[in-house]
């Protein structure tokens, strides 16, 4: 669903390109008629539903799953991190991360002083199959440190990040959380985000080990704190005790 602001009014489309089973009763829909949007809700679900079913976006269906059990969960509020954006894009610095979340420590202090809640930026990687060439681990962390040793890129991106997740508490998509949260300009946080790596395939540690090698790497490390999460007992929560540094996982700790 796709909100544009026109001179007057809010323009609602839908893209045709996932239209299978209930056209007719969404293609008429008036571009303003809100209340007709609402209830063709279930249908636009059903249609997305029957496109990936067809053409299917693991990755994608595993970020949903991430900040549905960090943002909106029964154990929401117990996690230490909270997702701001999905495929976030800034058109003004050429960045894209996969994620954009903060880190905002589940205990009652932490909670109640929100004093240090800390940017995050994540990478998402589903299974094995992506792992070098050109959308690979060694390249994207030489496009990371380029992206990082430029601190104004950086600094656009905290304002950002602040109005998307305060949004986000004013309309009740954050489960729990009722205050004003201001992001600490302190050192942020970038997560690898690995789902389902199988441990007897080498690609993960050979491309993390050469990204540790690098020229630029202590340089980069200075810049921002790099964690793999490991699952809790099978869950989607992100918790800071299962954050593994990238060396702490190359030694198999």
């Amino acid at each position: 669903m796709k909100i544009s602001p026109t001179v007057s009014i809010y323009k609602i489309e839908f893209d045709p390109h996932y239209y299978h089973r209930y056209k007719s009763e969404i293609a008429d829909i008036g571009q303003s008629d809100i209340n007709k949007w609402l209830d063709s809700i279930p249908f636009l679900k059903a249609e997305m539903d029957h496109f990936f079913s067809v053409h299917p976006k693991l990755e994608r269906e595993y970020q949903q799953l991430v900040l549905r059990e960090n943002n909106n969960s029964s154990i929401s509020n117990d996690t230490d991190y909270y997702i701001v954006d999905l495929e976030y894009a800034n058109m003004e610095n050429g960045s894209r991360f996969d994620l954009l979340a903060v880190k905002w420590d589940s205990t009652s202090g932490s909670h109640k002083t929100a004093e240090d809640v800390r940017l995050v930026f994540v990478e998402k990687k589903y299974g094995d199959g992506a792992l070098n060439g050109s959308a690979g681990i060694t390249k994207h962390f030489e496009d990371l440190f380029r992206f990082f040793s430029d601190q104004s890129k950086v600094a656009t991106i905290y304002l950002e990040a602040e109005t998307m997740l305060n949004q986000k508490i004013e309309l009740e998509l954050v489960r729990g959380v009722k205050k004003t949260i201001n992001i600490s300009k302190g050192k942020p946080e970038f997560l690898i985000l690995m789902a389902n790596h199988k441990p007897a395939k080498s690609a993960f540690k050979r491309e993390l080990k050469i990204v540790t090698e690098a020229p630029y790497y202590q340089e980069l490390i200075k810049l921002v704190d790099i964690k793999i999460p490991q699952a809790s007992y099978m869950g989607y929560g992100l918790y800071r005790d299962r954050m593994m540094t990238l060396e702490e996982f190359l030694n198999g700790n």
